[in-house]
């Protein structure tokens, strides 16, 4: 076969690039190719120069054009082969011909030439657009803002929490090679759910897969510092006695110890004991069956009567070594009960405490039933300024800042806390720090856990255990005391909180 340049024809002889190459299929890859490329390059100089904060561009410049600038690049040899064998078959008008590469051929340097470049290109844009692909897909925008509407209650209580410096694979992924793997993998499985629409409402709590919190948390807290005490300040304000002063109360949480013969709530986890336990539901919320290990391998459980876990030892796969996030389990998503959330704005003054009934209506609203964000807002807003009209009636004029303002804040309150589209909000995600709103330490502090030996040990539900109240009262009629006072539930004490738990009463609304 003759290939000499000088007896081909004219209108052959002025092409730049082999015959093959000449055909739709190409030329649609050339053309994604080429737009794609001078838009990922605008796009990398807008993110390199920019603050790299706008999650969708991300999206586009790492994740979507990188996808179409390799198609249109597959897609320029799978144009020349498919063409080069419809002429190898008759199916086109040229003569079929071997294919083979020849750089003496002046088509050939140039598509050898195009194809190097275009190779170096892509390799470089393609290392470039790795790493940044791979950060991009760590990074907090793209967890919390990618799927806004999902994620929108976790990335708003993750910007409101102490750990909104702290990247969110820190605490979910954290280090190694197979736990990425692992949650990448698991989050192909959530994006197959986003995109079909049929995610879960409310998101549920990773409790069975998260890390250790020896991979996790005590990559910034170390284990082996321990701290005897703290103090909490807390102010409650009543709802059921308007004319009711505010309450103080001033403890001192015992977190760690100073010495073997004080021993605190991280006595738990951290120094003599191991503990253990299983539940009977899968938020851990129902622990009938704990464990105790001490250094020398003496062990001692308990149950509670009429347990599942009374006459038998859970499965093995139920049973789980007690650590930082059975208690800290909302250490950055936190949800609060309106409840806690009025208490915090009348006592930081975001509320006119003077209002009458403020604390009262406002829970009343924040705890509404409400299908969305909107409709939540409206109708706070709406109904707040109506009791006032109505409760104050001629001095409404007199208040109507003040209403307003608490009407802002309780707005406010709402849209950082409940997420009504997603049912996020703090019944739904209980958090076991305390015992307020939730079970907490009376998942295991509750006085039925007995120990099945001899001893018949009951494991204790004495408050100062963990903490010591040193003021409480009214704030012209304060108890004080450094060796401790005796608790007095606020407003009203008639001794029947002796024999319950807190949530009995207490349900955040």
């Amino acid at each position: 076969m003759d290939e000499n340049p000088a007896n081909k024809p004219q209108e052959e002889r002025r092409q730049k690039f082999s015959d093959y190459f000449y055909n739709g299929v190409t030329y649609v890859g050339v053309f994604l190719s080429l737009l794609t490329f001078v838009v990922e390059l605008f796009l990398f100089a807008f993110d390199f120069m920019g603050d790299g904060h706008n999650v969708y561009l991300g999206i586009f410049t790492y994740v979507l054009f990188p996808v179409c600038l390799i198609s249109g690049l597959i897609l320029i040899p799978i144009g020349a082969l498919n063409k080069w064998n419809r002429v190898r078959k008759g199916l086109a008008p040229r003569k079929p011909r071997t294919f083979f590469i020849d750089p003496a051929l002046p088509t050939h340097r140039n598509a050898i030439f195009v194809f190097s470049i275009g190779t170096a290109l892509l390799l470089i844009m393609s290392g470039i657009g790795s790493y940044q692909a791979f950060h991009y897909t760590e990074s907090v925008q793209f967890c919390g803002m990618t799927c806004h509407h999902i994620m929108k209650p976790e990335h708003t209580a993750y910007t409101q929490s102490p750990h909104s410096r702290v990247k969110c694979v820190e605490c979910h992924v954290g280090d190694g090679a197979d736990w990425y793997v692992h949650y990448k993998l698991n989050g192909v499985k959530q994006l197959y759910h986003t995109i079909k629409g049929d995610w879960p409402t409310p998101i549920p709590t990773p409790v069975k897969n998260l890390r250790p919190a020896d991979q996790t948390c005590e990559q910034c807290h170390s284990p082996d510092k321990f701290y005897s005490s703290f103090e909490l300040n807390r102010t409650y304000y009543s709802t059921q006695v308007p004319e009711e002063p505010k309450w103080l109360m001033r403890m001192l949480i015992n977190v760690g110890r100073n010495d073997k013969t004080q021993e605190g709530i991280h006595a738990h986890m951290y120094l003599d004991n191991d503990i253990y336990y299983a539940a009977e539901d899968e938020k851990r919320q129902q622990i009938s069956w704990i464990k105790s290990a001490d250094k020398q391998g003496n062990e001692t459980i308990f149950v509670t009567p009429g347990s599942k876990w009374e006459n038998q030892a859970p499965p093995q796969e139920l049973v789980r070594k007690m650590d930082c996030v059975d208690c800290h389990n909302r250490p950055t998503h936190q949800f609060r009960a309106p409840q806690t959330l009025m208490n915090q704005a009348l006592s930081m003054g975001r509320i006119d405490e003077t209002l009458p009934s403020i604390k009262a209506k406002a829970i009343e609203l924040l705890s509404g039933d409400y299908k969305t964000e909107e409709e939540a807002v409206t109708t706070i807003r709406k109904k707040l300024i109506e009791f006032y009209q109505g409760e104050l009636a001629e001095n409404f004029p007199q208040y109507q800042d003040k209403v307003t303002q608490a009407a802002d804040t309780v707005v406010t309150i709402y849209k950082n806390n409940m997420f009504p589209e997603m049912k996020a909000r703090w019944d739904a995600y209980p958090d076991n720090i305390g015992h307020m709103n939730s079970q907490g330490c009376f998942r295991c502090h509750d006085g039925q856990h007995v120990a099945q030996n001899e001893s018949k040990a009951v494991i204790t539900r004495d408050c100062n255990v963990c903490h010591v109240i040193i003021e409480q009262g009214p704030p012209d009629a304060l108890q004080k005391d450094t060796a401790g006072v005796p608790f007095v539930h606020p407003f009203e004490d008639d001794g029947l909180w002796q024999e319950m738990n807190c949530t009995d009463c207490h349900t955040g609304n």
